[in-house]
């Protein structure tokens, strides 16, 4: 799938199993269909898109906007959401303000009532999708926010550079914290996903710890040994709809298929560049993965 003119940020899937949607540093939106990777929409946008979602059963399209930093990741640098039409890209709300660094991710309630957005400037913020105001005042997690994640039975999983949190999103409370990847070579952590029975999390650590870990959420240990494969950043890690294949991507030019809970490597697929961003189809047949070569991969 190529179009863009720059590093792919953020890829979502449409439910209908027909297309999928990208966001780039190139300021567009892309949706393409897969039968044949024709890109069918292009919306020009005025910032950076950070991270994508898709709403209302294929309907709306959530993107985080904004700019990047310069040189200082603390500085203030203003991002926005937006949602627009997905047959049209008519702006259907927002833009909606809150956070004042780069928003890497985005997830929405397993009941569809609350989307999530997480930000370098070490917050979540939770948006009632009906009125698109905020529900209450940020999550403060204190450090970085790299990645979230709600699980099946309604946590919030958050990773950031210092530790690891969950919270019962509903009383905004922190139920728990763990330094995770901070305890191997003072790591980031980088990205996380809920196994299904929400009794593990799966996390991803960067340069200093390029592994995939297993944290048992009741113990708050970690479950097993390190999935070792990656030899630098692991940008982004899913799993699919069944939570039998973890999909990870990398730094080091690869996504890499794992088998959960032994994290046996099953295969890996190789770009000319890192790989920021990797995401199932429905149907859990095939990996769409893209970054810094600035196009789609589609893998069987």
């Amino acid at each position: 799938f190529e179009g863009h003119e720059y590093s792919i940020m953020s890829i979502a899937t449409f439910p209908d199993g027909k297309r999928i949607a990208t966001g780039s540093r190139d300021k567009t939106i892309r949706i393409w269909r897969l039968v044949d990777g024709r890109e069918v929409k292009k919306w020009v946008v005025k910032k950076i898109v950070g991270a994508l979602l898709i709403l209302r059963d294929g309907g709306q399209v959530v993107s985080a906007e904004g700019y990047n930093v310069r040189g200082d990741v603390n500085e203030t640098v203003y991002w926005q959401l937006w949602v627009r039409d997905a047959e049209t890209g008519r702006v259907v709300a927002g833009p909606f303000d809150g956070h004042t660094n780069i928003v890497f991710a985005l997830d929405i309630s397993l009941d569809g009532g609350i989307l999530a957005s997480g930000s370098i400037d070490h917050t979540v913020i939770l948006w009632d999708t009906k009125t698109w105001q905020r529900k209450g005042h940020p999550l403060q997690c204190g450090a970085h926010v790299t990645w979230f994640q709600f699980s099946l039975i309604g946590q919030l999983g958050v990773a950031t550079t210092e530790d690891m949190q969950v919270w019962d999103s509903d009383r905004r409370e922190r139920l728990a914290q763990f330094k995770g990847y901070a305890n191997f070579n003072n790591s980031w952590n980088w990205s996380l996903t809920w196994t299904r029975d929400g009794s593990h999390l799966l996390s991803a650590g960067d340069e200093n710890d390029p592994v995939i870990r297993s944290w048992n959420t009741s113990t708050l240990k970690q479950a097993g040994n390190p999935w070792t494969g990656h030899d630098k950043y692991i940008h982004n890690i899913v799993l699919n709809a069944a939570g039998t294949l973890l999909a990870s991507a990398s730094s080091d030019h690869t996504v890499r298929l794992w088998q959960p809970p032994t994290g046996t490597e099953v295969s890996w697929y190789k770009h000319s560049n890192d790989v920021v961003r990797v995401a199932f189809s429905v149907d859990g047949c095939f990996i769409f993965s893209g970054g810094h070569d600035d196009k789609i991969s589609q893998w069987e």
